[in-house]
């Protein structure tokens, strides 16, 4: 391995121990759903422009459809662990997905997940503050 490559592997090696204790926020939505939509165009850009984003890892799930949020091709690769647990849940086996769904990971594992605009608005948002200890 070239010094440029060993490099490279050495700083994807090193920020993944350094974001292994940040909480992760996991939206999963569909493209077709109206309510994912407004998740989108309304409260991800508050989202992302708040304090709160930059104290956690975020990342999506966004298939072209409903049908394919419980087909682990759908999930990126590490990620495909999240489906899992949700599929063997309470929540999963007698709801599937209601989207848009929320995952907080936290040490590695699903600490918390609601679903909605607002479960977003009235659970997760004062849960990620709580979480990472930030104002509005």
């Amino acid at each position: 391995m070239g010094a440029a490559a060993m490099a490279a592997t050495a700083s994807l090696a090193e920020r993944a121990v350094a974001q292994a204790g940040r909480p992760m926020l996991i939206f999963v939505g569909d493209q077709t759903s109206e309510e994912c939509k407004i998740w989108r165009t309304q409260w991800e850009p508050i989202f992302v422009a708040a304090p709160v984003y930059k104290k956690l890892d975020y990342r999506v799930v966004y298939p072209a459809k409903s049908s394919d949020l419980a087909k682990p091709q759908s999930w990126p690769a590490d990620l495909r662990w999240v489906l899992d647990v949700f599929l063997m849940s309470q929540v999963g086996v007698q709801e599937g997905f209601e989207v848009p769904r929320f995952f907080l990971v936290q040490n590695r594992q699903v600490t918390f997940s609601t679903s909605g605009n607002s479960g977003w608005r009235e659970v997760m948002w004062p849960t990620l503050l709580d979480v990472t200890n930030s104002m509005p």
